[in-house]
Parts: C-alpha cells; structure tokens; sequence
C-alpha cells in the first residue's frame, strides 16, 4: 500500500521538486500574479491612473493573499524553517506582504520595495526553462541549440527589464519631485537610457539619485557583456557544428 504524503511533502513538491507535476504550474501561476502586481505598483504612480485606485486595491489584496499562501507554504516546505525566513528571497517574500498586512499599503516606499519579487520571478524563470530544456534534450541534439539559445535570451530580456524597472524605482524615490521622474514609467524611459548607455536630457541632483547611476551604468555594463557572451556563444557553436556538417559530407563523398 501506497504511504500516504503529508503537507510537508506536498509542499516540498510543489515548491522545490522541479520533477514533480505541480512545480511547473504552480511557479507559472505565482509568476503571473507577480507580473500584474507589479504592474499594478508602476501604475498607482501615474496621476491619470488615479481614478482606478479601487482596483489597484482589489488587486493588492489578491495578490497578497496568495503570496501569504506561499510564504507559509514555503517556510513549510524548507527543511529548516528559519534558514529560509532569512534567505534573502524569504525576505523578499516577507517584505511583498508585510505592508499589507500592516494596512499601510499606500505608503509608497514599502509598496516599492515589493518589485524586489521580480528576483524570485527571475530565479523560477531559470529553473522552468532548465526543466523544460531538460525534457527536450533528445530534440535539442537534434536541432542544435536554438533552443537553448531562446530560453537564455529570454532570460536575459527578463533580466534586463528587472533592472530597468528596479533603477527607475530608486530614481522615482529619490528624484520624484521633478517632473521627469514623475512616476515610475517615465523614470524607467530614464533608467533605460543610462542602462543602455544613452545620455538621458535630465540627471540626478540628491547624492542618492548620483548612487543610483553608477550602480545603473555599471549593471549595464555587465548586461552587455553578458549578451555578447550569449551571442557569440551561440555564433561558435552553429559555426563548429556547420564545419563538422561538411566535414561529414566529404567523409560520406569520399
């Protein structure tokens, strides 16, 4: 007879067996509610959005109840329960759904800080496409690596749109009351520009702001050396696997 799985296991697979049939949904369904948390975020600051403030509620409180869900799911599934409530990605799970909870949730910096999630997106982004790349690895032999290649630039947008929407976070915080950084979206037209090594019209005038575009350039910097290092990589190989193509066929002629 079949032992019966406790919640602790339950948990386990849900949250860290990147085999089981749950993780995969799951880590999707938490990615979504993420992405239009944070959306929501970006666009209370807009002053046109004013006028659906009663929805940006409704939707921090959904979003908060089930991240509250997988923060105690989490903690549950851990084998040591205070190793992760001190990780850094449980702080971040905390720090998303303590403002809420408090009911200050309009205090705009601590509603800020909940982008910190877009981390946690980015590492199960990584482990999603690493199971499902590992699924497909017969098709990936067979057809070279665009597909691996495809999930790696994936990433690497989603990565570059995190720190675009991070820098343009701590820029609007530190530069708001000026009229170019009036809301996130227009900080984050700021942030793009400096990250991808554009001048931008308007610079940071508090010490915080001047902090916040060294570490942007510096994050771009890596960014494009990364992107080369992906791009040339897939270049290598389809060059390699293009000469040991013909090197078969002359083989095959001779």
């Amino acid at each position: 007879m079949k032992k019966k799985q406790t919640f602790q296991e339950l948990c386990r697979d849900i949250f860290n067996n990147i085999n089981s049939r749950y993780f995969v949904p799951v880590n999707d369904f938490f990615a979504v509610l993420t992405i239009i948390s944070i959306v929501a975020i970006v666009l209370e600051t807009v002053e046109g959005f004013t006028k659906y403030e009663k929805i940006f509620l409704y939707i921090e409180y959904f979003t908060v109840f089930f991240f509250s869900l997988e923060y105690i799911g989490r903690v549950i599934a851990a084998k040591r329960s205070w190793s992760y409530i001190c990780s850094f990605f449980g702080l971040i799970d905390l720090v998303a759904i303590i403002p809420t909870f408090l009911g200050i949730a309009n205090f705009t910096f601590l509603k800020s800080v909940r982008l910190l999630r877009l981390l946690r997106f980015l590492r199960m982004v990584r482990l999603v496409k690493l199971l499902r790349i590992q699924k497909k690895h017969e098709d990936i032999e067979k057809n070279g690596h665009d597909q691996l290649f495809g999930v790696t630039m994936q990433i690497y947008i989603v990565t570059l749109f995190t720190m675009i929407l991070i820098s343009g976070t701590l820029i609007w915080f530190a530069e708001g009351d000026r009229a170019v950084y009036a809301n996130i979206p227009l900080s984050m037209i700021w942030s793009s520009k400096v990250l991808l090594g554009g001048v931008p019209q308007a610079m940071p005038e508090t010490i915080f702001g001047e902090g916040v575009v060294i570490i942007t350039r510096f994050m771009g910097l890596i960014l494009f050396s990364l992107l080369v290092s992906i791009v040339g990589g897939s270049v290598t190989r389809l060059l390699l696997g293009t000469a040991e193509l013909r090197k078969n066929r002359k083989g095959k002629r001779l």
